[in-house]
């Protein structure tokens, strides 16, 4: 084996391992926290058109709950474009089938020693999510280090939806002193269509490592919500490698936490992979 093929081995080992401890230390965190852990796999097709132009088909699946549940399906299709060298562009289009989990809201708090409250439990649902988005993002290298800014518009319709909502209520039975009686109904609910216009800013820094197909890489991305400002939505960060097999195949592993700012989703931990094929 030549030192090439023992310096690609060895990144390769330290990048599993390294996901490795991250997985194993993220669930034990997310489960002390509450977070959500899961499973992120993505499949991505491009074929070039012009000099300047590619197709691309991508699929993706997320788990939630490490593998117990899925949390999203999607498939999508864009289009990039080369403006100049450093600059570029695209415009794309995603179908997503989002998994919302059941959830739980207390509305009175009847005996915490005994665990008694009123409450209502949502059952979960799936949705059918369109996208679209326009990105434009430039990049600049330092030495071996290759900077990038990326900035994405992107208008998200969420369908609405009917649920079985439970409502737990405790009633006396007997009088002031008598025992308490949990009584269960089932309701319909209306869960009514959510639009979504949002900007997504990411930074990201890659290392070109002398002679090795490995490149390791840090980003963090920030979402910024435009039709209801507050501040910013969510924040994720990502560290990971890509190991080109060869010129049409690459692959990724990385890891990722997401930071929530509201309850809309839960903060949560992943292991991705990506897989990337040109035709």
């Amino acid at each position: 084996m030549n030192t090439n093929s023992r310096t690609k081995s060895r990144l390769a080992a330290i990048m599993l391992a390294a996901t490795l401890a991250c997985t194993s230390f993220s669930t034990i965190d997310a489960q002390d926290r509450g977070d959500e852990f899961g499973i992120w796999a993505t499949a991505e097709f491009s074929k070039k058109a012009t000099k300047n132009t590619k197709f691309v088909i991508d699929a993706e699946v997320r788990t939630i709950k490490a593998v117990k549940d899925a949390e999203r399906i999607a498939i999508g299709a864009k289009i990039d474009y080369k403006i100049i060298k450093w600059v570029k562009a695209n415009v794309g289009y995603s179908f997503i089938y989002g998994h919302k989990m059941s959830e739980t809201s207390i509305k009175e708090e009847i005996d915490a020693e005994l665990g008694y409250y009123n409450k209502n439990i949502d059952a979960d649902y799936w949705t059918i999510r369109n996208r679209v988005y326009a990105t434009i993002s430039g990049e600049y290298k330092i030495g071996r280090f290759e900077i990038s800014l990326r900035e994405r518009l992107q208008y998200t319709h969420t369908g609405s939806a009917t649920i079985d909502e439970k409502k737990v209520r405790y009633e006396r039975e007997g009088g002031y002193k008598g025992e308490w009686k949990e009584k269960v109904t089932v309701d319909r609910e209306f869960k009514n269509a959510k639009n979504d216009l949002s900007l997504r800013s990411r930074l990201q820094v890659k290392y070109d490592i002398p002679k090795c197909k490995i490149t390791p890489f840090a980003s963090v991305e920030l979402y910024t919500r435009l039709d209801k400002w507050k501040g910013y939505d969510k924040l994720r960060y990502r560290a990971g490698g890509t190991w080109k097999i060869n010129k049409k195949n690459s692959i990724s592993l990385y890891y990722l936490y997401q930071d929530k700012s509201d309850d809309d989703e839960p903060s949560g931990h992943a292991v991705g992979v990506e897989y990337s094929l040109d035709i």
